[in-house]
């Protein structure tokens, strides 16, 4: 494992030690779920504080479950299926809600919507084809969300950072596509 790897586990571990309670890690993933679905709602109504701690408390359950899950040995397929979907409906949600605000183009919303699937669809298709779930590219699920969140505060001060956040969200998807999709492409050819 890479040695900065390694930091970024360790300081995550250090930061979620306080919070690890030996709870049903999938209760977590729900908790996270709902958090997505206010997070949308708020940024939809433009309640844009709001919106954006629902967002990072989103991303929070979101790693919670997680290393619930491995400090408990909690560990199941059944876990790992739910986190995946409902990190993908989440995704879903909170972009729905950006793409509902009026300062975003509804066409751009639903291109980064279909763009931000199309990047976690590879991921789990080189998992299928690979046995190795594919992380690849410049934008991941938590950049995206640091971005929304980040964007719904700038935008109490400047009209249009939740309309750039949304160009970045799509530029950077339409990239880490690329990425993941070059990679696997690169994977089986060797094979």
């Amino acid at each position: 494992m890479l040695p900065e790897l390694d930091k970024k586990i360790s300081l995550r571990q250090k930061l979620m030690k306080p919070f690890l309670i030996n709870v049903d890690p999938n209760i977590i993933t729900i908790v996270a779920l709902l958090t997505a679905f206010a997070a949308g709602y708020f940024i939809w109504k433009n309640f844009l504080i709001l919106a954006a701690g629902f967002v990072l408390l989103n991303g929070f359950f979101d790693i919670l479950d997680g290393e619930i899950a491995k400090k408990f040995k909690r560990e199941t397929k059944l876990g790992d299926f739910l986190d995946h979907s409902f990190d993908r409906i989440a995704d879903v949600a909170i972009l729905f809600g950006l793409t509902l605000n009026q300062a975003v183009p509804a066409f751009l919303g639903f291109s980064a919507i279909i763009s931000v699937l199309l990047v976690s669809y590879l991921g789990t298709e080189a998992q299928a084809l690979t046995k190795h779930r594919l992380y690849l590219g410049w934008l991941g699920r938590a950049d995206r969300l640091v971005i929304i969140a980040v964007a719904c505060l700038v935008q109490l001060w400047f009209a249009q950072a939740l309309y750039w956040a949304i160009i970045l969200i799509l530029v950077l998807s339409a990239i880490s596509f690329l990425q993941r999709f070059f990679a696997i492409t690169k994977v089986l050819t060797k094979k």
